[in-house]
């Protein structure tokens, strides 16, 4: 095999080390801004602020959600409980769930080139695997909100790390404390227990596989019986039978093709190396990782579900991509500049997204991504000033406008839609109809319009518009009608 000029292989590292130190740079810049910015850039935001707050004042997360305040706490408690140790010193922000995010993201990032180095013994290949995961698209657009993913997948790496470096009952029995907190941290989050399993499997260690199983069915489950005793079954409800929402084929495959359009270089460079390691019998666990994640993606065809279901399959590809580059390294010639010159491809190729075809097949919504101005405060405050001179209760759609001004956050607008055709939210939907028609809420506000139709209805019946103001999104501002 011909050997690579020093220069080419120069040229082409150094190319993709500023290309890959640039895209970090870029997310934290992003990352920083969005941190600081005190209104809503993502459904779901609040709700798990709420949270939070709930957990921090001792007040239960997990209640009757056909009575006040009609909420659905769709995820684990373990990522709000973290984000209110923040609460003392940020207050009722969403600086507070947005800082564990950030900080969760960065550290993924280091435990990608964490598990590449465990792997290939490189360094180079190892940071900027690391450093590239801040520069995928989809990262970029959801590593910096308040929401569970990042923490998630942390904990899962984490397990990974843990097994790589320590394959005895110490090492077992960490990773399996580490996917509990995963799960209970997002309760879809099995792609590092089914990779670690099969992979204790495949080797033959089936006592350490039982103990692994052991921990997490066990201690798992009695969490779970715990949390379900003390919430009177809410627990249960809340996390599986309200997330068994419906299923679209059709959303799946459209997802994925976003995903294969998007981070198509390094997928490929995993699958294949991931098909030549089966066909070698050289199952590792990286490999496992990259498989079950894949896998499970398959929960993105559920309504609700977005492109932070490819998060995870972003970091397995990478820690497969550096592991190839490891390898090519050490066997010289011209094949070691594939992978760095795949992920200058990639990097560039996210840069030029909105000038190529591909947006045409993957057009987000226009808060994906958005780094919020000086510009955007000044306008979403003149809706704090209606919170701030409204009475009473308030309903409002997103924004964080409540729990900013010291209000109650009242309702869960997408999922109460979600839930309607099953008849599990009918007497919680007549309630806040009643209430609306009683014009209890002092102030009302709008912005997707994601309420049930019957909802909305109650909102224009009852409720006038005064004002519609622009605050990253389209809000609409509602008082009551004047009775006469």
């Amino acid at each position: 095999m011909s050997k690579v000029r020093p220069a080419v292989m120069w040229t082409v590292c150094a190319l993709t080390v500023i290309t890959v130190g640039g895209a970090a740079y870029a997310f934290v810049r992003h990352a920083y801004a969005v941190t600081l910015f005190p209104y809503e850039l993502a459904a779901g935001e609040e709700l798990l602020l709420r949270d939070a707050v709930q957990i921090f004042r001792g007040q239960p997360v997990y209640a009757d959600v056909n009575d006040f305040p009609f909420i659905v706490s769709n995820y684990p408690p373990l990522f709000p409980a973290l984000s209110s140790l923040l609460l003392p010193f940020v207050g009722a922000s969403l600086s507070a769930t947005r800082s564990v995010a950030v900080l969760s993201t960065l550290l993924c990032a280091s435990l990608v080139g964490a598990i590449v180095y465990g792997g290939s013994r490189r360094i180079v290949p190892s940071i900027i695997c690391g450093a590239a995961f801040l520069g995928s698209i989809f990262v970029y657009q959801w590593g910096a909100w308040g929401r569970v993913d990042p923490t998630a997948f942390l904990f899962s790496l984490l397990a990974i790390l843990v097994v790589q470096r320590w394959t005895g009952w110490c090492g077992v029995t960490l990773a399996a404390l580490f996917c509990l907190l995963s799960l209970y941290t997002k309760q879809t989050q099995w792609a590092a227990p089914l990779a670690i399993l099969v992979w204790l499997l495949w080797w033959s260690r089936l006592r350490l596989a039982l103990g692994f199983a052991a921990v997490i069915g066990g201690l798992g489950g009695l969490l779970l019986l715990v949390g379900n005793a003390i919430t009177s079954g809410e627990f249960l409800r809340h996390l599986v039978v309200y997330n068994a929402l419906p299923y679209s084929l059709r959303a799946f495959l459209g997802y994925w093709r976003a995903f294969a359009l998007t981070h198509g270089a390094i997928l490929v460079i995993a699958v294949i190396y991931a098909v030549f390691c089966a066909w070698k019998r050289r199952v590792s666990l990286p490999v496992l990782y990259f498989i079950a994640s894949g896998l499970l993606t398959l929960a993105v065809g559920r309504a609700g579900a977005s492109s932070n279901y490819f998060l995870e399959t972003v970091a397995a590809s990478l820690i497969l991509c550096g592991l190839v580059w490891g390898e090519l390294s050490e066997r010289g010639g011209y094949g070691s500049v594939i992978v760095p010159a795949a992920l200058l491809v990639q990097l560039v190729w996210f840069r030029v997204v909105p000038v190529t075809p591909l947006s045409v097949y993957y057009d987000p919504l226009p808060s994906f991504g958005y780094t919020p101005h000086r510009a955007d405060v000044p306008s979403c405050e003149q809706i704090d000033r209606y919170v701030m001179e409204a009475e009473g209760e308030i309903l409002t759609e997103g924004g964080g406008f409540a729990l900013k001004n010291g209000k109650e956050l009242y309702g869960g607008p997408w999922l109460l839609s979600a839930l309607e055709p099953t008849g599990l939210v009918d007497e919680g939907l007549l309630i806040l109809e009643d209430a609306l028609e009683q014009q209890r809420f002092s102030l009302v506000i709008l912005t997707w319009q994601s309420y049930p139709p019957r909802i909305l209805d109650a909102v224009w019946a009852n409720y006038q518009r005064v004002d519609t103001v622009h605050c990253v999104f389209k809000y609409e501002v509602f008082l009551p009608r004047d009775p006469g």
